[in-house]
C-alpha cells in the first residue's frame, strides 16, 4: 500500500486584509517563517512536502470531508494534556450556531440561525465585524422547532481564499407572509462582512430533471455543508421534521454568471421525499465535476430505487448514495448510485441511509482494483465501503445482494459522518448517536486489505464514554502521519435532551486494548445539534446552541 498522504489544507494569499504597521508585518512574518521551518523539518522526515499555513475553509477540512487536519503540531496529546491548554475565550453571538465555524486566517467566521454572520479574532475572541442577512424565518410555520425556533443559516458556509469570500446560505422571512420565505446564497468579504456586488442570489427555479416541480422554499431545509467546486457553490435540501410536501434537491450557483441550476432526488414529484440532510455533513467532491451525496427516506410506496446497475440511476433515489456529474451547460445529472436491497424496509422503519454523510478516503487508501474509496454510514449501523468510480447500484451482488466493496457492522446508528486519519496504516472514526440508552461510543475502524485483496474496515476499539443523540461528527488533528501526535475531537451532546452540559472531547487516535482513551474533556455550555469542531493553528473552535463561539488553545 502506498503512503497515505496528508489532506489538502492550505492558505493562499488573502486580498483585502486589514493594513498593519511594518513592524507588525515583520514580526508576523518571522513567526510564520519559524513555524513553517519547524513543520517543514518534521514533515520532510516523514517524506512529505510541507504545506502552506493552514485555514479551515469548509466543513470537515476539505471537499472529501475527511475531517483530517494534518498540520497541527501544537494540538499534540502532550500539549492538550497540559494545564496551559484550555478555554481561552467565549464570544456571544445572536442565535444558535449549528454551522461549523470557518477559519480564514484573520477571522473565525461564525453563522447563526438568527441570520447573523461574525468575523471573530481567533486569538482573543474579539468580534471584528457583524452582519445581519435579513429576518430569520419562524420554523414553527411548518409546525417544527428543529433544529431551532428560527431558521437563518444552518448549513456550514464555505470560504474561497482566492477571492477572500465567504459564501453562505440563508433563509429570510422577507416575503408577503411566513408561507413565502426566500433562500439566498450570499457572498461576503471575509475581512469586513460586506456583501459582494451582485449578491445575494435567490435560490429558485425548477430542477432540470423534474419539469413542473419547482423548488419549494417554505418546506425546504438546507442542512448539508456547502461545496465550492470549479467556480460554483452547491447546496442541498431536505425538510423540517419530515413536513410535506418536499423532495431532496441540489442547487448550484455559478459564481461568475450567478446562474442557478437545480436537480431533484425524486424526479417528477413534489412529495416523494428523498431528502439530503446528512446531519450537516457536506456535499462531497473528489474533483472532476463529481459530487457525492446521501439521501434519506423515499416515501415508501415504490419511490426507493429498484434493482439495477449503478451506471443507470433511476428517477427515484431515496435511501441512496448518489454521484452527480456537472454537464457542459452547468446542469447536474445522476451518473452512479448505491442503494441497499432493503431500502424499502429502511424507509418504513425510518432508518435513513442519509442520516450519515459520505466521506471520500484520501490517496493511499485503496487498491489497484478500487483506488478511490468512499465510506457511508447511517441509522442502521452498517458501515459501507464503496468504490467512488463504481458505487454498486442495487442488488448487483451474488443472488441479488448488495455490491459494496465491503461492509462492516452493523454497529450503533450514526447521525453524522466519519473522520479519517492516514497514519499507522489508516483509521476511520465514527461517533454513534443512537436514540436509545445514550451509551453509544466513538468507534475506531482499522483499514486493511484482506487475503482476497479486498479493502476492509475492522472495528478495533471503542470509547468507554457514551455519546447521546445530537452529538457531533469527529475531526482528527495530527502532525503529519505520526500516530503518537494524533487526537480525535468530537462534541458530546450533554446529558439532557437539549444539549445542556455539552463537552468538547479529545481522544487518542490509536486504541489500546480495544479502548479509545479519553485524553481530556472541556465544558462548552449547551451543545448544538450535530455540531462539528473547527481546528486551525493550535486552536479548536466550537459553536453552541445557546449562542456562543468558544475558542480553545494554549496560553
Amino acid at each position: 500500500m502506498t503512503r497515505l498522504s496528508s489532506p489538502t489544507h492550505r492558505r493562499p494569499s488573502r486580498p483585502g486584509r486589514p493594513s498593519r504597521s511594518r513592524g507588525e508585518r515583520r514580526t508576523r512574518a518571522l513567526r510564520r517563517l519559524k513555524a513553517g521551518a519547524a513543520l517543514a523539518a518534521g514533515l520532510l522526515l516523514l517524506g512529505f512536502a510541507a504545506p502552506a499555513q493552514a485555514v479551515d475553509p469548509t466543513v470537515s477540512i476539505n471537499n472529501k470531508r475527511t475531517g483530517w487536519d494534518a498540520s497541527e503540531p501544537n494540538l499534540s496529546p502532550a500539549k492538550v494534556s497540559s494545564s496551559a491548554f484550555g478555554q481561552r475565550w467565549s464570544t456571544p453571538v445572536n442565535g444558535a450556531v449549528l454551522a461549523q465555524p470557518l477559519v480564514t486566517g484573520s477571522n473565525v467566521i461564525a453563522a447563526t440561525e438568527n441570520n447573523y454572520v461574525y468575523g471573530i479574532d481567533p486569538a482573543t475572541g474579539k468580534t471584528n465585524w457583524t452582519r445581519q442577512l435579513g429576518p430569520a424565518w419562524p420554523t414553527s410555520t411548518v409546525h417544527c422547532n428543529d433544529p431551532a425556533a428560527h431558521t437563518g443559516i444552518t448549513a456550514t458556509p464555505v470560504y474561497d481564499p482566492a477571492s477572500n469570500t465567504v459564501y453562505t446560505l440563508g433563509k429570510a422571512n422577507d416575503g408577503p407572509d411566513a408561507q413565502h420565505p426566500h433562500w439566498y446564497l450570499h457572498a461576503l468579504d471575509a475581512s469586513t462582512g460586506a456583501e459582494r456586488t451582485g449578491w445575494p442570489v435567490t435560490v429558485q427555479g425548477t430542477p432540470t430533471n423534474s419539469p413542473g416541480h419547482p423548488f419549494n422554499p417554505m418546506t425546504a431545509n438546507g442542512r448539508p455543508g456547502l461545496l465550492l467546486m470549479n467556480g460554483s457553490v452547491y447546496a442541498a435540501f431536505a425538510s423540517y421534521c419530515d413536513t410535506e410536501p418536499y423532495v431532496g434537491q441540489v442547487a448550484g450557483v455559478n459564481i461568475g454568471s450567478r446562474k442557478v441550476t437545480l436537480w431533484s432526488t425524486e424526479a417528477g414529484s413534489d412529495t416523494m421525499e428523498g431528502g439530503i440532510w446528512q446531519s450537516g455533513g457536506g456535499l462531497v467532491s473528489d474533483g472532476g465535476g463529481r459530487i457525492f451525496l446521501a439521501t434519506g427516506n423515499g416515501a415508501g410506496t415504490g419511490a426507493s430505487p429498484s434493482q439495477g446497475p449503478g451506471n443507470r440511476p433511476p428517477a427515484h433515489l431515496g435511501e441512496s448514495v448518489v454521484r452527480l456529474g456537472v454537464n457542459s451547460d452547468g446542469s447536474l445529472s445522476a451518473r452512479d448510485f448505491f442503494s441497499p436491497t432493503n431500502n424499502r424496509t429502511m424507509d418504513t422503519n425510518d432508518t435513513d441511509l442519509g442520516s450519515g454523510g459520505p466521506t471520500a478516503l484520501p490517496s493511499g487508501f485503496g487498491t489497484a482494483a478500487h483506488p478511490h474509496l468512499l465510506v457511508e454510514v447511517g441509522k442502521d449501523g452498517r458501515v459501507f465501503l464503496l468504490d467512488r468510480d463504481n458505487l454498486g447500484g442495487m442488488g448487483q451482488g451474488p443472488n441479488g445482494t448488495d455490491n459494496p466493496v465491503s461492509m462492516a457492522g452493523p454497529f450503533e446508528g450514526i447521525w453524522g459522518h466519519p473522520a479519517v486519519f492516514g497514519g499507522g496504516g489508516g483509521y476511520i472514526y465514527t461517533v454513534a448517536t443512537d436514540t436509545g440508552n445514550g451509551r453509544s461510543p466513538m468507534r475506531a475502524l482499522k483499514y486493511s486489505v484482506n487475503g482476497s485483496g479486498v479493502p476492509v474496515l475492522t472495528s478495533i476499539g471503542t470509547s468507554n464514554e457514551g455519546f447521546g443523540y445530537g452529538s457531533g461528527s469527529p475531526v482528527v488533528t495530527s502532525n503529519g502521519t505520526s500516530p503518537s501526535s494524533a487526537l480525535v475531537w468530537a462534541v458530546w451532546s450533554g446529558s439532557g435532551a437539549n444539549g445542556v452540559g455539552g463537552e468538547l472531547r479529545a481522544y487518542d487516535a490509536v486504541p489500546v486494548n480495544g479502548v479509545m482513551h479519553l485524553r481530556r474533556s472541556f465544558p462548552i455550555g449547551t451543545a448544538a445539534k450535530f455540531v462539528v469542531p473547527a481546528t486551525d493553528g493550535g486552536r479548536v473552535f466550537v459553536g453552541t446552541r445557546d449562542g456562543h463561539i468558544v475558542g480553545f488553545g494554549s496560553q
